[in-house]
């Protein structure tokens, strides 16, 4: 997972590789950890498929980092999403990245 401060909030993004045959049940596990709106401090969510079939990224804007913490933590249906989403991915990894400010 990639941390980014984003304003008074924090961005996560998750890049999933996954089998092409994976890809669409990795969507739907996602989805099935219940609705987004019920999670204290989460922002927005969007998740993001390749057209090929082979990526997921899922991308989640919180109010901090103790939000996130505290979800991953304390509900149970989370924390089943992240075993299971475990056994559908191929690679997940902690990559690092600079964040560039494009001007206009």
């Amino acid at each position: 997972m990639h941390l980014i401060p984003a304003g008074d909030g924090l961005l996560a993004i998750n890049v999933f590789t996954v089998r092409p045959e994976n890809q669409q049940a990795l969507i739907d596990c996602i989805r099935g950890a219940g609705d987004p709106a019920g999670l204290p401090g989460l922002l927005s969510m969007h998740l993001l498929r390749s057209h090929d079939g082979t990526r997921v990224i899922n991308q989640m804007r919180w109010t901090g980092e103790a939000a996130l913490r505290a979800a991953t933590r304390e509900n149970a249906a989370i924390a089943a999403t992240v075993r299971r989403v475990g056994e559908l991915v191929e690679g997940a990894g902690p990559d690092r990245y600079d964040v560039l400010t494009l001007k206009g």
